[in-house]
């Protein structure tokens, strides 16, 4: 992962977006405004219609999107960075759509997207209605202990409602838009940690791109596969950089390590997990809540779902982001904690078996810690970062290579 807010989109004008508008039959935004806090991967703008133009909004709106006081609305607008080009905003719609479509959480509708550039702004964006309410992660402070335990409460509701419907055969992947109404099916997986296109461009020889450094071909049809597909592309990360030089010797024994979670034997050890949908990045400045109501605390909506995607069980929470309240500090760290607890005693009263879902076999755990390691040495090096740490690193990672006999 690179430094997300260094090539987002510039500034348009309000003339670009109602131009924009006018393509995607769209009435006239009564007022354009540009938010001046930046989130790490689009520009976002908040497009007002007045009462009189909202009916002509199709599909029509939820009732929630038009204000009460005067029958206005206010539409979201996030122009996308070169990130991750043609993977990003089609598996966010993907996984948005079928969120809505599969569960109670709440997710904005989408109004309009394009995940290609063709279209008058040059970006990929997308349209949504704009979610009522506030970040959790912006009051958490003023929460009195009732407060949190409601919304926690909500989150443990949403995580079973998710591992309550498992995929029936094995994949790990996104999920992309069918088209023709159909539902949203299995396509690339897209993660946070992935190379993105202008460090690739900052960092690495000419000709390598996302899908040369990153495992894009599509959904994998199980834990191992996933994981083979990983490796490879480390191995070749390894190979054509030097920086990583120095793991170059690596090479033969994690040739061996991909033979051996492929033999018939091992697969079945490996891949012997439940499969979910997992938002993966569920920290509390991406839950939205009203606080109007301090005696129910709702969640109003669940943004960011560009890395969500089908996952082992036991991957559902990959950066233990869940719960966290966005502070960087130790007490964060503990209260993050505090509330982890709390989520898993809830599941042990309403859905034991998923807290067993969640754990993965010794072997698994090993298979996942040369993933992690790896990736984490391709990740830095490049860069130049943490020089003091991949020493550590490579000792781990040797040590479960070992597991597997490599």
């Amino acid at each position: 992962m690179g430094e997300p807010k260094a090539p987002l989109p510039p500034a348009f004008s309000d003339a670009a977006i109602r131009n924009l508008l006018v393509g995607l039959d769209l009435p006239e935004a009564a007022t354009i405004s540009r938010l001046s806090v930046t989130a790490e991967y689009h520009g976002i703008y908040l497009l007002r219609f007045n009462a009189k133009d909202v009916g002509r909004i199709k599909p029509p709106l939820q009732k929630q999107t038009i204000s009460a006081d005067d029958g206005s609305a206010t539409l979201v607008l996030r122009v996308s960075g070169r990130h991750l080009p043609g993977l990003k905003t089609r598996n966010e719609v993907g996984c948005m759509v079928w969120v809505r479509h599969n569960t109670t959480i709440p997710v904005p509708a989408i109004v309009r997207y394009d995940c290609t550039e063709n279209n008058p702004l040059g970006y990929e964006f997308t349209l949504l209605e704009r979610a009522p309410g506030v970040s959790v992660d912006t009051i958490y402070d003023t929460l009195n202990e009732a407060q949190k335990l409601l919304l926690v409460k909500q989150l443990t509701d949403y995580i079973i409602q998710l591992h309550n419907k498992p995929w029936c055969k094995p994949c790990v992947g996104g999920l992309v838009p069918a088209g023709d109404g159909l539902p949203p099916i299995p396509g690339p997986i897209v993660e946070e940690t992935f190379w993105q296109q202008p460090d690739i461009e900052k960092i690495w020889p000419a000709g390598e791109n996302i899908n040369t450094l990153n495992p894009t071909e599509g959904a994998f049809p199980g834990y191992v596969a996933y994981v083979t597909a990983s490796v490879k592309r480390y191995i070749y990360a390894i190979q054509r950089h030097d920086s990583l030089a120095a793991y170059r010797d690596l090479i033969p024994r994690l040739q061996a390590f991909i033979a051996a979670i492929c033999a018939p034997e091992m697969i079945n050890e490996l891949d012997n997990v439940t499969y979910v949908f997992a938002h993966k990045d569920l920290h509390f400045a991406n839950i939205m809540c009203d606080p109007t109501q301090p005696d129910k605390m709702p969640i109003t909506a669940v943004l960011d779902w560009e890395f969500s995607g089908i996952t082992p069980s036991n991957r559902w929470n990959p950066t233990r982001a869940f719960l966290w309240n966005g502070q960087q500090n130790e007490d964060s760290k503990h209260e993050k904690e505090r509330l982890f607890e709390l989520f898993k005693k809830l599941i042990q009263e309403r859905a034991p078996q998923i807290l067993d879902e969640m754990e993965p076999n010794e072997m698994q755990e090993a298979m996942q810690t040369v993933h992690n390691f790896l990736r984490a040495i391709v990740e830095v090096c490049p860069r130049g970062q943490c020089v003091d740490k991949v020493g550590v690193w490579r000792a781990t990672l040797e040590a479960s290579l070992e597991v597997f006999g490599v």
